[in-house]
């Protein structure tokens, strides 16, 4: 069951914190494709709280008060934890891309690249697999660190993903001048894409700025066929979304790495 924020008590500290410590936390799996032949790209992982009174509750309500409240970082090891082993330990996971969601905040920390690479040495993960994903909004709030917290995490080897673009404050000056691999367009514009003309001019114009700098283009919301179809012929890169998937448990993943191509054949035109 999905949360309902308005009929339940904010989330506090407290709450956050038991269901870190009772091990409330897991991760859904959901597929990226390539727009060319629609090869499996990888994976990203995705944080779900399931909690026993109020059902699943989602990273945009939780992530602020794991900010705010300095619990960042223990999600943060919680999350890179449970993504890592799942890549190990699921066969045709490893070779393709895991990207993870992080928190601008926790970028920042200066240790944070020497950290999560120390983790990649010792899980035997080449840290060129694994894609991390910091949303636009996060990625302005830190705009004066940015170009430094990014150089860092590429010099270590890592790739960098500017998430949700399209929903908050941007600048195409700052993300020229970042060293990034990928954007992600926010999902309303995909789910727009065949009825908005409006959501079709920014795909377009995101997807001509990105590959002007060599930048992959990412659109998720894809949840039929002509919108796969549509963003396939203005050269989208990679494409999310409920046609090819949903979010799965590891379980779930696990299966449909086996039965893939027997799932996505028919999404070739």
């Amino acid at each position: 069951m999905m949360s309902n924020e308005s009929s339940r008590p904010s989330i506090t500290q407290a709450d956050l914190q038991a269901g870190i410590d009772g091990g409330q936390f897991s991760l859904r799996y959901q597929p990226k494709l390539d727009f060319e032949l629609l090869n499996l790209k990888g994976f990203e992982a995705l944080a779900r709280w399931e909690h026993p009174i109020y059902g699943q509750i989602m990273p945009s309500e939780f992530i602020p008060v794991a900010e705010e409240t300095g619990l960042i970082g223990r999600l943060t090891e919680l999350v890179v934890d449970q993504a890592f082993r799942w890549y190990k330990t699921t066969p045709g996971a490893q070779g393709h891309s895991l990207s993870i969601n992080f928190s601008a905040k926790r970028l920042s920390n200066l240790d944070f690249s020497n950290w999560l690479y120390e983790i990649c040495r010792r899980a035997a993960i080449r840290p060129d697999t694994v894609i991390l994903e910091i949303t636009e909004a996060g990625m302005m709030e830190q705009r004066l660190l940015a170009h430094d917290m990014f150089d860092r995490l590429r010099g270590r080897g890592f790739q960098i993903a500017i998430d949700d673009y399209g929903v908050g404050p941007s600048s195409k000056l700052l993300l020229q001048r970042l060293p990034i691999n990928e954007i992600k367009i926010d999902t309303s514009f995909g789910i727009k894409a065949t009825t908005s003309q409006e959501a079709r001019d920014f795909i377009k114009a995101t997807v001509d700025f990105g590959h002007s700098y060599k930048i992959k283009v990412a659109v998720g919301g894809v949840e039929d066929q002509d919108t796969l179809n549509y963003l396939r012929s203005i050269g989208v890169d990679y494409a999310y979304g409920f046609l090819i998937s949903r979010p799965m448990t590891a379980e779930q993943s696990a299966e449909w790495i086996l039965h893939r191509r027997q799932l996505t054949k028919n999404l070739l035109f």
